[in-house]
């Protein structure tokens, strides 16, 4: 089975004998943005970003895409689904880093650790008054899939009160760490019940915009907004207008509408923001799961093609 690989999956010389071993005929292409060579050749694509510089018209005998990321917006999916190629993303294999950064970002801010830096660096001795516990807070999480349930497990262990909405049901054993799963269109009614609320959903058509200033408007005053799904799923001008205003009390952001944050944008300056560099998926374990649920993705499309 001829199989194109990209830059943006690599592996050991023993990952490559496992898949030689399933089958495949591998051809690694470094860049992404090149033009690839006799596309019609391949039934199987492993990468991320290849569809936005090749033209996916041109993988005539494409039968089955595998991507390394969790989100697929960057991707053709009307042709996709036309033609009945077999998606799958990388679901799971970002889900643990992305929920303990979840969780270093509210701790950060209800800790004052940028303060206590501070005074580090001034050698200071000045205790601060006020911090904030994450036991008990009530926590929305928006977005119930493999990353909203790993952030549902680690906050249900800080004695947080967990709700969630998705647009369908949660599965064993994710619903186990939500107090409730409530429907896309009970939004208005669970947000002003959230001391915290997590972006965990991803970006479609019916989510683009979906925090504009009306909906920060319904969030419980002094909450804490995080975003680590997609950044144009928020209004930027509402969310900055509800930081200043106080409407919010913080934010923890590793998406935004436009990336890289540019160098001018007042989120870099906030005292209540923690501003990062879309990096919350990155840990060291990212390789070794990656490979794992590549691997067993190609198991379950080859047993289909045979059947």
């Amino acid at each position: 089975m001829k199989t194109l690989i990209t830059r943006s999956f690599k592996l050991d010389e023993q990952q490559k004998q496992q898949l030689a071993d399933l089958g495949l005929a591998i051809t690694y292409q470094q860049d992404e943005a090149a033009e690839v060579a006799d596309p019609e050749q391949y039934e199987t694509v492993i990468g991320y970003d290849l569809f936005s510089h090749n033209d996916i018209s041109r993988f005539a005998g494409l039968r089955y895409i595998q991507l390394t990321s969790a989100g697929t917006d960057h991707l053709p999916l009307a042709e996709i689904a036309e033609r009945g190629i077999m998606l799958k993303n990388a679901r799971g294999v970002y889900s643990a880093p992305m929920a303990e950064f979840v969780i270093g970002g509210l701790l950060q801010l209800y800790k004052s650790s940028r303060q206590f830096w501070q005074q580090q660096q001034q050698h200071q001795w000045r205790r601060l008054r006020g911090l904030q516990e994450l036991a008990a807070k009530q926590v929305c999480i928006i977005g119930a899939g493999s990353i909203g349930c790993a952030l549902a497990k680690r906050l249900q262990a800080f004695d947080c009160y967990v709700q969630g909405v998705n647009p369908s049901p949660v599965g064993a054993p994710g619903a186990a760490f939500f107090e409730r799963i409530w429907r896309p269109e009970e939004l208005a009614e669970v947000l002003p019940q959230a001391d915290i609320v997590i972006l965990a959903l991803p970006l479609l058509p019916a989510t683009r915009g979906l925090f504009d200033a009306p909906m920060f408007a319904r969030m419980k005053a002094g909450a804490v907004f995080v975003n680590v799904a997609r950044g144009p799923i928020v209004d930027e001008e509402a969310l900055l207008a509800a930081l200043r205003s106080g409407r919010l009390g913080g934010a923890v952001l590793d998406v935004f509408e436009q990336e890289p944050l540019a160098a001018d944008s007042p989120l870099w300056d906030m005292p209540n923001v923690v501003a990062t560099p879309h990096n919350s998926f990155l840990a060291e374990s990212n390789q070794q799961m990656m490979f794992k649920v590549i691997y067993q993705n190609l198991q379950d499309y080859l047993s289909r093609r045979k059947n």
